[in-house]
Formats: C-alpha cells, structure tokens, sequence
C-alpha cells in the first residue's frame, strides 16, 4: 500500500478535480437528458461547500417527488433543479467565508429534517419538498 498524492487525495475527497457544474444523469424512468451547463474551477472551499449544499437539498426534492409519486413533470423538473441548485450553491459560496458556507450546509440539513415525519415504526410517512437557497433570517425562500 502507498501513499496517495496530492492530486488523487484532492479527486477522493471532493476537492478541485470535482465540477460541481456537471451533475451526473440518474437513471430514473422520467428522466430527462440534461446537462449542467459549464464546468467551474476549483473555487474556494466555501464555494464547494455551499455547492454540495445546492446539490443536497436539490437531490432530496427528487427523492420527495419520487416518495409523493409525482408526476413524470414534476420530477424532470425536480432533476433539472438539482444543477440550478448546485450553480446557486456554488456561486452564493464564492462570497462566503467557509463558516457561512457550512452554516448554509447545515440549514438545508435541517430543513430536510423537519420535511420528514416518520411514523410509529420509524418509518417514513411524509417527505415534503424544501427551498434552496436559504434566506437570511431564518427559514427557506425562493
């Protein structure tokens, strides 16, 4: 076993080989053929984070389609938002610094939280769909 370089230690642990403006294309029954338009440089750390932000609460809004038995519209639509939201992710992130980044990080996590309702068995009974990005003063907006 060796040691990895810098450049493999940079593409496994999501740093500047990563292109948050290229989603990958799931293969969902209702998929569209899409793609997220240009790929972005490294960035900063905020950048990154704040993208992965985008692209959390972007892949949770499809699995909420998805869970609600959406329409095939509804999902394309949702699928196609996860680029918008990694691009408004990122591009909010190259103003912040890596605390706000983070803070960001960890509001779409708890919005995500409290869109899910589990049953008695812990279960999931309700999945609701969340805004991003988040707004300042708490809560989500468009």
């Amino acid at each position: 076993m060796r040691e990895l370089t810098m450049t493999e230690l940079d593409a496994v642990s999501g740093g500047c080989n990563v292109q948050p403006g290229s989603c990958y294309k799931p293969s969902y029954p209702c998929g569209p053929s899409y793609s997220c338009g240009p790929s972005y440089s490294c960035g900063t750390s905020a950048a990154m984070i704040a993208a992965y932000a985008g692209y959390l609460a972007g892949e949770y809004n499809v699995a909420a389609d998805i869970f609600n038995h959406a329409g095939c519209s509804t999902i394309s639509s949702a699928m196609q938002n996860v680029c918008t939201d990694v691009k408004l992710g990122y591009t909010a992130g190259l103003s912040m610094t890596v605390a706000q980044a983070t803070s960001m990080l960890n509001g779409v996590v708890s919005a995500i939280g409290s869109a899910v309702t589990l049953n008695k068995c812990g279960g999931i009974a309700t999945m609701q769909t969340i805004e991003f990005p988040p707004v300042s003063g708490g809560g989500f907006g468009t």
